[in-house]
């Protein structure tokens, strides 16, 4: 098993659908399985998967918890437990990936690398087209500008730009695109399972915690891995991202880059 997807979802089967179908038309020579990793559990999930299973050329795995509040990064510690390959591919529930994502992450794959890819913000509009028709094949960069999407910029499929990025001293990673070596994620304890709030517990501490390990080094997917991110109303407001980080700050300051509420649980 060349990698193992793990989808971060909760409550959109509609969105759902349309993600496994973007999985099922990758150009991809590798194989891969796919965990959806459910904060919630949902009678209807378990009977929609028994269902498109069987026409995916993938094996879809499933794992779900009661729904106590945002627990996301206890629902990805428990799809880490469960992959089969030692090359994680992490995407969101909300986000479709480009028929080329999982072969050009499994290409850039290396020891002791961090990948790392943007999203293009669908506006609502082409969202609404794409959930009703239940086809994304028409996704493409004049559509974008045509539905006046944002951050255009990174639906940009050219692989030869990568190679002229520069790297920036700013938070690099995001839970809707990345790819991580299993073996690195162990050496920091996965996900902390201390952040009940959706930003920053899944993709910045993360970041935070890798850097602290020596030899781990990051790598932009950029113009390489693109998702199409499907339009929503934001799941938290700007007091909570504020807590958020005043949280994760604290978390810093204390240094404790294997966590101690993680896929080990050393908490007194």
């Amino acid at each position: 098993m060349d990698a193992s997807i793990i989808i971060s979802y909760y409550k959109n089967l509609s969105n759902l659908e349309i993600i496994l179908h973007a999985l099922n038309n990758q150009l991809a020579k590798y194989s891969f399985e796919v965990i959806v990793s459910e904060d919630d559990d949902e009678i209807s999930t378990k009977l929609f998967l028994n269902v498109i299973k069987l026409n995916m050329r993938y094996p879809i795995m499933h794992i779900s918890q009661k729904d106590n509040g945002f627990q996301k990064c206890k629902s990805l510690n428990n799809a880490i437990k469960i992959s089969n390959s030692d090359f994680l591919i992490f995407i969101d529930g909300d986000c479709i990936p480009h028929y080329k994502f999982v072969t050009n992450y499994v290409k850039s794959q290396k020891e002791n690398v961090v990948l790392f890819g943007r999203r293009v913000m669908l506006s609502e509009s082409l969202s609404k087209k794409i959930i009703s028709k239940k086809n994304f094949s028409f996704i493409s960069i004049i559509k974008l500008f045509n539905y006046n999407c944002k951050r255009i910029e990174d639906g940009i499929y050219f692989p030869f730009l990568n190679l002229l990025i520069k790297k920036k001293k700013r938070n690099m990673l995001l839970g809707c695109n990345m790819g991580i070596n299993k073996a690195d994620l162990m050496k920091i304890n996965g996900f902390d399972e201390d952040y009940l709030f959706p930003g920053g517990g899944e993709d910045s501490d993360i970041e935070w915690r890798l850097k602290k390990i020596n030899g781990i080094k990051f790598k932009s997917m950029r113009f390489l891995a693109i998702v199409y991110h499907l339009y929503h109303n934001e799941r938290f407001n700007e007091a909570q991202e504020i807590e958020q980080t005043k949280f994760m700050n604290y978390k810093i300051e204390l240094g404790y880059f294997f966590c101690k509420n993680g896929l080990i649980k050393t908490k007194q």
